[in-house]
């Protein structure tokens, strides 16, 4: 049951999309993949138009047991097959676990524990909040692998640096077992110059092999889907073909690292 986290530091670059686009991938494949909200915004939860459930990912975070996740799991609206998605849904109290210990505190990881304690699933996706508190960390500290989002700009490309550290300080410290999985660079448009510019810049810094391919194009496809509260590969248009093509790729290169 690979684990991953889909991170970003910088707000607005897609981070939930790239998630969705994920799981929905996963799902056409006849995958049963669980998303993991940790984002207090819920954007995930609100698309994915989660079932209503007693208790969320802020319960589990405070009573790490199976018992309490196992009643946190709800199934979401995108039944559609041949997959199914569960969600570990979010809430806005979720926020009051994103805050920094005390220095000299020892970092234990409660998400991890209580996904180590999960049976049944092929895939989690965890949807990070954009930021680098201690709801990031959590997620990073539970999961196999680590895939950063970015857009083609100057402030993505911060973004990127910090995300990569943080990536690396975890797995020096408390879970030596996770993978940078690569960088997805969102919203790209093929004819601008500054675009251009950051790919390129992204590549020469982390390795060209680091950054996915082919770079997620920006198409009005996806807003679409999210309005619609569907994957997008319901959305029968050529740039929803394209794009769910394209994280049918992302798929299949994150499942065999």
């Amino acid at each position: 049951m690979p684990v991953i986290s889909v991170v970003s530091l910088k707000g607005g670059v897609g981070k939930t999309s790239v998630t969705l686009g994920l799981a929905g991938a996963a799902m056409a494949r006849g995958l049963t993949s669980l998303v993991v909200d940790l984002d207090p915004q819920g954007n995930a939860t609100s698309i994915l138009r989660a079932r209503p459930s007693k208790t969320t990912v802020a319960n589990v975070l405070e009573h790490p047991t199976r018992a309490e996740i196992e009643a946190a799991l709800t199934p979401c609206d995108w039944e559609i097959g041949p997959g199914e998605v569960d969600v570990l849904a979010s809430h806005p109290s979720v926020i009051r676990f994103d805050s920094w210990t005390h220095p000299g505190t020892v970092f234990k990881p409660k998400l991890a524990k209580a996904l180590q304690q999960l049976e049944g699933y092929d895939l989690v996706l965890i949807d990070c909040p954009p930021s680098l508190g201690a709801l990031t960390r959590e997620a990073l500290a539970a999961s196999d692998l680590a895939l950063v989002v970015t857009t083609p700009s100057y402030f993505g490309t911060q973004g990127v640096e910090r995300a990569v550290a943080e990536v690396e300080e975890i797995r020096k410290g408390v879970n030596p077992d996770l993978k940078l999985a690569g960088i997805v660079v969102n919203r790209v448009r093929s004819v601008a110059e500054e675009h251009q510019y950051r790919v390129g810049e992204l590549g020469s810094i982390y390795g060209k092999a680091t950054i996915l391919k082919p770079f997620l194009p920006e198409r009005i496809a996806v807003t679409q889907a999210e309005g619609f509260g569907a994957p997008v590969y319901e959305v029968k248009t050529q740039g929803g073909r394209e794009v769910a093509g394209i994280f049918d790729l992302y798929l299949s290169s994150l499942l065999r690292k």
